[in-house]
């Protein structure tokens, strides 16, 4: 089992995808699932938010969300990763670089964002099929189903 414990802020501001999303913290682990960034389900992964958690996101199922508070998401993550008792299945997810260091005093493993990321899904990899947006798919039908009338005729 390995467990990622994952900068939040220091990964979701370098997601495309998200950008301009209404509900970042929820779309950022939506896309982690997504893409697989974490490899085995058996695999426990901790994402650690700047701030207060907002009312209106929802549960996240198996990964374990925390909200540093009144401290610091960086303070957080070096006292996890400090706590953990086999740093060798640790990996911890972040480009800040104190918490970097901080990781290697400990012997955990690291991941730059750049490397967490470029883990995503390649094209292709999902049968051949692209994921398509609601408006796209209602594109698509609405043109199938003029389609479908001009051949009945």
């Amino acid at each position: 089992m390995v467990i990622y414990l994952i900068d939040a802020f220091n990964v979701i501001h370098k997601v495309l995808q998200l950008t301009g999303s209404s509900s970042p913290r929820n779309d950022f682990v939506n896309y982690i699932r997504k893409n697989n960034l974490t490899g085995s389900a058996n695999n426990k992964v901790v994402v650690v938010f700047d701030g207060y958690p907002p009312i209106s996101d929802h549960p996240c199922g198996q990964y374990e969300i925390v909200f540093s508070c009144d401290v610091t998401a960086d303070d957080i993550i070096k006292k996890k990763a400090g706590n953990y008792k086999n740093k060798k299945e640790l990996v911890i997810v972040t480009d800040d670089r104190a918490i970097r260091d901080h990781v290697r005093q400990l012997g955990a493993g690291l991941l730059s964002v750049a490397e967490f990321l470029n883990k995503a899904k390649k094209p292709g990899t999902n049968s051949g099929r692209e994921d398509i947006n609601d408006s796209l798919k209602r594109e698509i039908t609405e043109e199938m189903s003029k389609i479908w009338d001009r051949e009945e005729k």
